[in-house]
């Protein structure tokens, strides 16, 4: 075969030769490739958790008073750091003496979400700074979307009031959850 290196036998198989050889092909353009380990593409993980809708989240026609969203967003985004995390975060504050505030929050309010009703929330981080988190963060009831936000929150230090860069080791575990594009 023109253009191509030989490589000592092997058993047969997709690019093989007739003898078992490995065929590697130089200067065809075109061809598809195989995928090489670390190529692949990788699929964030999600964080999910379900509350339950109470009657003290509810206005007077039972709905959920859109600030008590806010309050279990930010459950979602505690609850992520304990168990998705695995960073107790009472201790990350408490502990490490660093503070997570909130930069920025936009939220889409798309249905609403009834007392009884079972809220699910699902977490991606959408940008990972070098001391912010952008998360994405997606709701539902019974598939139906209740609420959709992109809460930006940073690392700072709570003896200085300021930016201070994510710990590595948690950052390492945040990177698992970084939504692909």
């Amino acid at each position: 075969m023109e253009g191509a290196e030989r490589i000592p036998p092997g058993p047969r198989g997709p690019g093989r030769g007739e003898g078992g050889e490995a065929v590697r092909l130089r200067g065809l353009t075109g061809l598809p490739r195989p995928a090489r380990p670390g190529k692949l593409a990788r699929m964030p993980k999600v964080f999910t958790v379900e509350y339950p809708i109470l009657f003290s989240h509810c206005d007077p026609a039972g709905i959920v008073y859109f600030p008590r969203l806010f309050d279990l967003l930010h459950r979602a985004m505690e609850d992520w750091f304990t168990f998705g995390l695995g960073e107790r975060f009472a201790d990350f504050i408490m502990a490490k003496r660093l503070g997570i505030p909130t930069v920025g929050t936009k939220v889409d309010f798309v249905g609403p979400a009834r007392f009884g009703d079972l809220l699910k929330i699902e977490l991606r981080v959408a940008k990972l700074g070098s001391s912010s988190i952008e998360l994405a963060i997606d709701s539902s009831i019974e598939g139906r979307t209740c609420f959709r936000a992109q809460h930006t929150i940073c690392v700072f230090s709570s003896e200085t009031y300021k930016a201070v860069p994510i710990p590595a080791e948690i950052r390492a575990r945040m990177e698992a959850y970084v939504a692909a594009g």
